[in-house]
């Protein structure tokens, strides 16, 4: 991962509010947690989290949007797939700071992209400064990560359904 130097970027607790890792924190919980958070700067193309490689910290796009790309094995060989877009107020990276696992998937800057970086470390230092702005915080990314899990089941029942229609389309022809 190759970063620019940090952008100049300040965050106003308005722009917390309104995402949903911070539902439920009042305006005086979020002053503090600009401190959290480093900003970091990437360029349309450039990579922010590679799969299968180690990490530790969560997401945030302030400005721009990203990618995400998944590595998938096909007849014609491996090659990444793009899974979803984010934009502004989006997150990513936080399942590694739940299960401490690689990560999923790749994460590249289209267009230009400034994140909101927030390390595990800084996340235990709040838990042992405001356990209750901990808390919420995690009920909120558990929250995103079933809303996550949910739409891929929808998806892949979808995905499945039809692929067995097909099968079944072609094994049995009507006459």
């Amino acid at each position: 991962m190759t970063k620019s130097a940090p952008a100049k970027v300040s965050i106003e607790p308005s722009f917390l509010k309104r995402h949903g890792l911070f539902a439920g924190l009042s305006e005086d919980d979020l002053k503090d947690l600009p401190v959290l958070f480093r900003t970091e700067e990437y360029q349309r193309g450039e990579r922010i989290i590679t799969e299968g490689e180690r990490g530790g910290s969560l997401y945030v796009i302030y400005r721009g949007g990203v990618d995400i790309l998944k590595q998938v094995v096909s007849r014609e060989g491996e090659c990444q797939e793009k899974i979803a877009a984010l934009h502004p107020g989006d997150t990513f990276g936080e399942m590694e700071l739940i299960d401490q696992q690689p990560r999923s998937a790749t994460v590249v800057a289209h267009p230009d992209t400034i994140v909101l970086a927030l390390d595990n470390i800084d996340l235990h230092k709040l838990n042992l400064r405001n356990t209750r702005v901990y808390a919420v915080m995690l009920l909120n990314l558990s929250r995103e990560i079933s809303r996550r899990l949910r739409a891929t089941d929808q998806y892949l029942a979808v995905s499945l359904f039809s692929i067995r229609e097909q099968s079944r389309f072609r094994l049995f022809p009507k006459d």
